[in-house]
């Protein structure tokens, strides 16, 4: 048995929630974290809000560890130092040893302890960390926040970009109670940096830990847009943030969000550097793949259309936010989709007709998951002809890419099941190397 197929085996285990497993097995290595690091919790944005601190911090002159999940095609995603993906053969073996002490083996070296497969992936990065020396680290929380395994860390910041319906059997069906399970990341005596929703909860729950300041996008600080440029207003004064004007406004927002981290991080010693100094170039060379990203020139000329844009937009403040982006848009388009069955379909599909005709939306099916839901079934579950049911994402493409024309556009959205498939079938992996471009 291969190391990742062992690996993902650690999924047999029940989904649970609770610190007691990993914080455990993180005790039995002395000064396991011993750098600066950051938690980013929320339902939306955590990404693209999480490469931006990393790169931040490996521009002004850290060695940065960055945590994140899912991953699209490989999982040496999940774990970056300086933006770039590990050596596989490096990584391995010490994925090799924490299976050996943590995977529940009976088998000389197991600890007794036995984690998670999310809570192996983050042992595996806080060891990699370690080995590879890092000054400074980004953490993304999985799912949640109170009941996560990196909450099992001890952040001097903590940001959570979003609040909206996600994972609902696990964290509540209202966003209140959702903003409560991922406050649980807020440290007493820490700062806070939120993005939209759930205002007065979140500043509730940040008196409540005793947090050292609460500051939210759209009330202590926000972005506006003047002459065709972007600025971040707050405390600090008015931020130029160059690079953001090329980016939907969901994006700016994780973007300002991000930028006010970063700000109160200077602020108080977090970060040491000219922050001013490397703004100019973050935006531009930060590229997270799968949230409205433009695939190479290549692969939409051999499509034969324009553009062939990806975005995992995979629950309705998503799908809200990708529509509206779609809307400032102008052209042919059609759209590739798919979601996992459990998902709300019935929330997100209706907004998709905002934008793209009914008989432009192709439904493919996704070969890398047991979840995924079939085309005729979302066809069917959602009012669609089951003509539009496609047999492959390669099928799929090609119906797409005649609707589009060479005018046009080719939007693949819905699961990140999805896009990780588009992205293996278009050959556009490569994109994936690094997250500071250039």
């Amino acid at each position: 048995m291969d190391f990742y197929t062992r690996l993902y085996r650690q999924n047999e285990r029940a989904m649970k929630f609770g610190l007691d497993a990993i914080s455990k097995a993180m005790s039995y290595d002395d000064e396991l974290v011993s750098y600066p690091h950051w938690l980013v919790g929320g339902t939306n944005g955590k990404g693209q809000v999480s490469a931006l601190l990393s790169n931040a911090a490996c521009l002004l002159g850290y060695r940065t560890g960055l945590f994140t999940s899912p991953h699209l095609v490989e999982f040496r995603e999940r774990i970056r130092i300086d933006g770039h993906l590990m050596d596989e053969n490096a990584l391995i073996a010490i994925g090799e040893r924490v299976l050996t002490e943590f995977g529940g083996e009976d088998v000389p070296g197991f600890t007794g302890t036995a984690l998670t497969y999310f809570e192996c992936c983050l042992m595996m990065a806080l060891r990699a960390f370690k080995q590879n020396n890092v000054q400074f680290g980004v953490f993304e929380v999985g799912l949640g926040g109170r009941l996560d395994a990196t909450n099992s860390l001890d952040p001097q910041l903590s940001v959570i970009t979003s609040i909206g319906l996600d994972h609902e059997e696990y964290l509540g069906h209202e966003t209140a109670q959702i903003a409560r399970e991922k406050a649980g990341i807020m440290r007493a005596g820490c700062p806070v940096i939120a993005g939209r929703g759930e205002y007065e909860v979140l500043k509730d729950e940040a008196l409540l830990h005793g947090c050292a300041s609460f500051d939210a996008l759209g009330h202590e600080f926000d972005w506006y847009r003047e002459n065709e440029r972007i600025f971040l207003k707050s405390r600090y004064g008015v931020v130029p943030m160059p690079g953001a004007e090329k980016l939907a406004d969901y994006q700016i927002d994780n973007t300002s969000v991000a930028m006010a981290a970063l700000l109160k991080g200077v602020e108080i010693g977090l970060l040491q550097g000219d922050l001013q100094s490397v703004l100019p170039q973050l935006i531009e060379r930060t590229e997270w793949v799968g949230r409205l990203w433009h695939c190479s020139q290549k692969t939409a000329q051999n499509l034969g259309v324009a553009n062939v844009i990806l975005d995992g937009a995979h629950n309705p403040d998503g799908v809200r936010a990708f529509v509206q982006a779609v809307e400032q848009q102008h052209g042919p388009r059609a759209l590739v989709v798919n979601s996992c069955s459990d998902k709300a379909l019935e929330s997100m599909f209706p907004m998709y007709g905002r934008v793209f005709d009914p008989e432009h939306i192709f439904v493919v099916p996704m070969t890398s998951t047991k979840r995924a839901c079939a085309p005729h079934e979302y066809c069917e579950r959602l009012g669609l002809s089951v003509s539009q049911a496609c047999e492959s994402l390669a099928g799929g493409l090609q119906r797409a890419s005649v609707v589009a024309g060479t005018q046009g556009t080719i939007y693949i959205s819905g699961s990140l099941y999805l896009i990780g498939e588009a992205i293996s079938l278009l050959g556009e992996q490569e994109a994936l190397e690094s997250i500071l471009i250039g």
